[in-house]
């Protein structure tokens, strides 16, 4: 037996098996089992095309400076196809069964046995590079990227890929890739496309390349956590961080195409348990690499995009602790907060953020996040806490105006107002608090356990309440020396001490509803009224300026043509009433 061989130098990117089948070539035995034993020191082994086994005992006996089995493995096998997309410890075992001399459960271990993506052996060259390796190194070989699942074009040329037609036969057992271009036939593996799924194709040929190329493979079993960014962003996760499958499926399917989806054998059969669900979930088993670096392209535009901004999902708010907003607070904008609740958005479906402070102040946003200074933006106030309602107390006392007061707290003025004229140690309380201490209250007082049962008499109360309405929405009407308020329930309930009543029971009181209905105001019908109100504050004034109605009216932009048209028309009536002024002091003056 020869001890050892000398296997040729590989090229860029040649595959093993080419490198073994040159090296049959050139010592010129007549079976191939007698190369296996130069190379392996045995003869009980068939080289695979894509994982092969015994890569120890190859690297051992090859005499070449440098190509140590890890060497092999990561250029001139198919590992870095698969390695990225598997559990660490599981990368690990194949790489230690391909160093050693029983390579049976590789494939298995990689998923290739349970795929559904067929594992083809039939070799394949790209015709320019062909000619180009000639040219190069006086001879052709079989290139690593040409034989991965997924690519069926040429990423440098541009071109189809072939496979020899004729002659079928190997020789003595190995798949040679003739010197010359007049000892074989060949055919393109692919009949012509689309522009479009040509461009496709090329798109993930290149992001194949990039993958084995790479030195330091990213872990990629466990994906789901670093496409979640930009499937929130694109609008396919709920604010429970669910994944839309069904909108998400038909966004893939029109971006890529049925046919093309076809041809890479990675159609949506079954939306449930489809490789394209199962990506987007926890993850259990892993899935083919062409089919994640698909989902990846849908998502990024290329595999090099999706490496150089991926991250880990965290959340449409990040990652806590969040700042407290409460300006009251001496922790105002620290990172203390740590609970946040995540709802939907009814209106937008976009997630709701409440971020609740152990100061009993809490507030809510809309996400997601897009920037790091979005987590100091507040939405709407939840509750004050007792912290604010105390400085909120303090200020009062000292006499601060209500403008000032809003400033120091952060506020509007109107919730000033609102909270100095309530029972502030009252609004203080959690709501909790205050349930649990009128369940005492009721529990402890026997008056309230065996009163009798009062009978309301409903028609009378409906009666009375229909004149405490009318009289309260007459008030706000009247007061024309303040800015409007728009009369609503709320409002109205609130003047008369009675919301609870008009929330409640408003089946009960039919008059009182039939009163109140006279005067509630819908948006547009309460923003005419502002503008009415402004046009009267600036009587005097002439040319009656647009703007300074809609900045008194405390109109916002878009408002409805209702009320522009109502804005005309008390700039025209003021015109008018300037002629008919401006004509009687002239004609008095002639006069």
């Amino acid at each position: 037996m020869i001890q050892g061989c000398v296997l040729p130098i590989p090229y860029p990117d040649e595959l093993l098996y080419s490198v073994i089948t040159r090296y049959h070539l050139r010592i010129n035995n007549e079976s191939p089992k007698w190369t296996y034993r130069e190379i392996y020191e045995t003869d009980n082994v068939i080289p695979t095309i894509d994982l092969p086994s015994h890569l120890e005992a190859l690297s051992k006996s090859s005499k070449l400076q440098g190509m140590c089995a890890d060497v092999w493995i990561d250029r001139h096998t198919f590992f870095l196809y698969y390695a990225p997309f598997l559990p660490r410890e599981r990368a690990n075992r194949v790489r230690t069964l391909m160093k050693s001399s029983d390579g049976s459960g590789i494939h298995a271990l990689v998923g290739i046995t349970a795929s559904t993506i067929d594992r083809t052996n039939r070799l394949r060259f790209c015709p320019s590079c062909y000619e180009q390796d000639i040219q190069r190194y006086g001879e052709p070989y079989w290139h690593r990227i040409h034989q991965l699942p997924g690519v069926y074009l040429c990423h440098v040329h541009q071109r189809i890929l072939h496979e020899i037609t004729a002659p079928l036969s190997d020789r003595h057992g190995l798949t040679v890739l003739p010197i010359s271009r007049h000892m074989f036939r060949s055919a393109p593996i692919i009949e012509s496309l689309h522009d479009k799924i040509i461009d496709h194709l090329l798109g993930i040929a290149d992001d194949i390349q990039m993958l084995v190329q790479l030195d330091e493979p990213p872990a990629l079993y466990d994906s789901r956590q670093k496409i979640l960014p930009r499937l929130a962003e694109q609008g396919f996760v709920t604010a429970g961080e669910h994944i839309r499958q069904q909108k998400l499926e038909e966004q893939l399917v029109r971006f890529y195409s049925p046919e093309l989806l076809e041809l890479l054998e990675s159609n949506l059969t079954d939306r449930d348990y489809s490789w394209l669900a199962l990506s987007t979930r926890k993850v259990r088993w892993a899935i083919h690499p062409l089919r994640q670096l698909l989902l990846i392209r849908y998502l990024y535009g290329s595999f090099g995009d999706f490496l150089n901004c991926s991250k880990d999902y965290d959340g449409p708010f990040g990652i806590g602790p969040w700042p407290c907003l409460n300006k009251a607070a001496e922790h105002y904008e620290e990172l203390v907060v740590t609970q946040c609740n995540i709802t939907r958005c009814s209106d937008t479906g976009r997630p709701v953020g409440t971020f609740m402070c152990s100061c009993g102040f809490s507030y809510s946003r809309r996400g997601p996040d897009q920037l790091e200074k979005d987590k100091f933006h507040r939405g709407r106030i939840k509750s004050f806490g007792p912290v604010w309602v105390g400085k909120l107390e303090q200020c009062i006392q000292e006499g601060l105006s209500y403008r000032a007061v809003a400033n120091i707290l952060g506020v509007d003025t109107n919730t000033v107002i609102k909270y100095a004229h309530t029972d502030i140690v009252e609004t203080a309380k959690q709501p909790h608090e205050r349930r649990s201490q009128k369940a005492r209250r009721n529990l402890s007082s026997p008056v309230s356990r065996n009163a009798p049962m009062i009978r309301v008499d409903w028609e009378k109360r409906d009666l009375e309440l229909s004149w405490e309405v009318e009289s309260a929405c007459k008030s706000i009407l009247s007061d024309l020396n303040s800015k409007p308020i728009r009369i609503s329930i709320a409002l109205i309930g609130k003047r008369i001490g009675k919301l609870s009543w008009l929330e409640k029971h408003g089946d009960k009181l039919p008059v009182t509803m039939r009163t109140m209905s006279t005067y509630l105001e819908s948006v547009t019908q309460f923003q005419k009224r502002r503008v009415r109100w402004a046009a009267e504050q600036l009587t005097g004034e002439w040319p009656l300026k647009r703007w300074k109605i809609e900045k008194l009216a405390g109109l916002r932009p878009n408002y409805s043509q209702e009320v522009s048209d109502e804005i005309d028309r008390c700039i025209g009536q003021s015109r008018f009433m300037y002629t008919v002024i401006s004509s009687e002091g002239t004609s008095s003056w002639l006069h």
